[in-house]
């Protein structure tokens, strides 16, 4: 009798750490939750997830308020309104003295039909906010 309630216990436990095993990170969520809202252009509610004071920003902009990627965002979509980007692999996290990093792969589609692949590398803070958002070019 013993042996089948240890045997049950032990599956329970089994199921517990499993599920807490398979819980995804908040980084991948807000990730996730990014590029939803820059599909859709709401980059208003895309600044949420930023420092109030970003680091880097894209390729030129240094820290910089996020307001002003919420403007620079706006004024970009309005050039580009078919712009997109397809997540293609698993988002990748890592780990350097309490700066998380989160590197997405995928296409970046600027008319809506011809894409370039990038590499995108999110960096966030301790409190989960972005601090540095960098796009680069690949070949595939």
């Amino acid at each position: 009798m013993s042996f089948i309630f240890n045997f049950i216990l032990f599956c329970f436990s089994i199921g517990i750490i499993h599920s807490e095993f398979k819980q995804e990170r908040p980084e991948i969520k807000i990730v996730n939750d990014l590029f939803r809202l820059r599909n859709e252009h709401k980059a208003d509610s895309a600044e949420l997830f930023f420092a109030d004071t970003v680091q880097v920003y894209m390729k030129y902009m240094r820290n910089v308020p996020k307001q002003k990627i919420t403007q620079s965002d706006k004024n970009f979509w309005k050039a580009h309104p078919k712009n997109k980007f397809e997540i293609t692999a698993p988002v990748q996290i890592s780990e350097l003295s309490g700066i998380t990093i989160a590197t997405i792969y995928g296409k970046e589609y600027l008319d809506g039909k011809d894409f370039k692949n990038e590499k995108i590398e999110i960096k966030f803070n301790r409190k989960k906010k972005i601090i540095s958002y960098r796009g680069f070019n690949i070949t595939k």
